[in-house]
């Protein structure tokens, strides 16, 4: 494994994205329903915001600690005792998300795929795929997750499409007209799930630009609630909120409706081949973070010696965690909230004013680079030319340099410029997006159409925020 790691921007989002995506799928979709009803679509707004907040402070530490990981960002930020015992229980949670994961999935496949193979066999396979990827780096997974996510993007935007002959609009109505508290509750579930956006702290350290690690976050996440959202909103327009309440795997039966004529009816089976491989990125990216924390503990980056061990510990302990799938979905759906909040925002607001006792090495670089011409003899920063250099190769030519320096100093501005806009739009179009929520929950019960048209503007609010984050991101990389 290599002791240095790079990802571009695209992967660090559809990391995030596949890390939101790959659990949602599975277990919470169907308590979802039962708490919010025909309502459940509009549950991924506020966890949205949470994880957009998690990403604007890992921006934050990035800022004081550039090349460094969350684990080693606790550890000198708080301290080498309290930092300890901080990465300790980020480890423990890390633990937890990663027994939780493979059970669920093992028992997916048993319920739905595997009736006949024994659990244990499923869940040793499925360890063994993530111990082989925990020999390698995040860069081997991210170019998976390359290959597998624009096709898993696909069929989900294509859903409806596909879907259109058994859509029936009476089963979502009345719009935005259940209670305000079952949609806040459904928020809350879902919260926890969106907690696991703390994972790709572990991996700050593989993005060079410090503005790609905020953007990256937040266009991963709203990317991930609109996919989501989109699910769930298709699975109450093709069986109502009653039958998906009863269905363990709504998401698994919605895709066995799909019938593209006789010869294409069985079209579960070629979309489940494309989801599989997000599900086993979402773990195998658990597994590293736990690998980096524990590696971590004992001061070295190179994880690989550790691999089997963990590997075999987390085999036995999720086999011994869970008796039966109700305790799997029980834990998954409703301790994940009570585990994120009972320490998660703490953490992270301590990590940030902790920090504000380091200066931006940002700034101080750029004021060393600064200060180079002045100090005579001082040897040029790393990477850049020396006086001399610069003014051989220039041949003379001090006010064409000079041009092109005003000229690339207004781009850079506006760069920056378009860059801001963008994030506000961004920040801009959620606030609406919640606000609409809030709006067609109250008057939906005046007038139902109230409800129709908030629903309409929360929908073209999750289309815009992720093409404006889009661009931010893209933005964020010219700069």
């Amino acid at each position: 494994m290599d002791s240095k790691q790079i990802i571009n921007y695209r992967q660090f989002a559809w990391l995030t994205a596949s890390l939101l995506t790959g659990g949602g799928l599975v277990n919470i979709q169907h308590d979802l329903v039962r708490v919010a009803r025909m309502d459940a679509w509009f549950t991924y707004i506020i966890p949205s915001i949470y994880g957009i907040a998690i990403g604007f402070m890992f921006y934050k530490l990035s800022q004081r600690f550039p090349g460094k990981n969350l684990f080693d960002i606790t550890k000198i930020t708080l301290g080498k005792g309290f930092g300890t015992l901080c990465n300790l229980l980020l480890i423990f949670h890390l633990w937890l998300l990663l027994i939780r994961d493979v059970r669920s999935f093992t028992k997916f496949m048993g319920t739905i795929l595997l009736p006949n193979t024994p659990e244990e066999i499923a869940l040793m396979m499925l360890i063994l795929l993530i111990m082989y990827f925990g020999r390698t780096s995040i860069e081997v997974i991210a170019r998976v997750n390359d290959i597998f996510f624009p096709f898993f993007a696909l069929t989900i935007i294509f859903l409806p499409l596909m879907l259109s002959n058994e859509l029936d609009k009476s089963l979502v109505e009345p719009v935005l007209a259940g209670d305000m508290i079952s949609v806040w509750y459904g928020n809350l579930l879902t919260l926890g799930w969106y907690g696991d956006v703390l994972i790709m702290g572990a991996f700050l350290h593989t993005l060079g630009q410090l503005r790609l690690v905020r953007s990256a976050i937040r266009h991963g996440v709203i990317l991930s609630s609109l996919f989501l959202g989109i699910f769930l909103l298709m699975e109450v327009l093709v069986f109502g909120p009653v039958i998906t309440d009863n269905l363990i795997y709504p998401n698994y039966n919605l895709v066995q409706q799909i019938h593209i004529t006789d010869f294409l009816d069985r079209m579960d089976l070629l979309i489940l081949s494309i989801w599989a491989p997000i599900l086993f990125c979402k773990d195998i990216l658990i597994y590293m973070a736990l690998l980096t924390g524990i590696a971590s503990l004992v001061k070295q980056r190179d994880y690989s010696t550790i691999n089997t061990p963990v590997g075999l510990f987390v085999l036995m302990t999720s086999l011994l965690a869970f008796k039966n799938t109700t305790e799997v979905f029980s834990f998954s759906n409703y301790s994940s909230t009570v585990i994120v909040l009972c320490y998660q925002p703490l953490l992270l607001i301590l990590l940030v004013l902790f920090a504000r006792r380091f200066p931006k090495l940002q700034q101080a670089a750029g004021e060393q680079q600064k200060a180079g011409p002045a100090n005579g003899g001082a040897d040029p920063p790393e990477g850049g030319q020396s006086k001399g250099k610069a003014a051989e190769d220039s041949g003379g030519s001090g006010a064409a340099n000079q041009t092109k320096h005003s000229s690339g100093g207004s781009g850079s501005r506006g760069s920056q410029r378009s860059y801001h806009g963008w994030s506000r739009t961004s920040n801009l179009l959620l606030l609406i997006g919640l606000i609409a929520v809030g709006t067609g929950l109250w008057g939906s019960e005046y007038h139902s159409m109230i409800g129709v048209g908030c629903s309409f503007v929360y929908g073209a609010c999750m289309i815009l925020a992720v093409i404006s984050s889009y661009m931010e991101l893209v933005q964020a990389r010219q700069q």
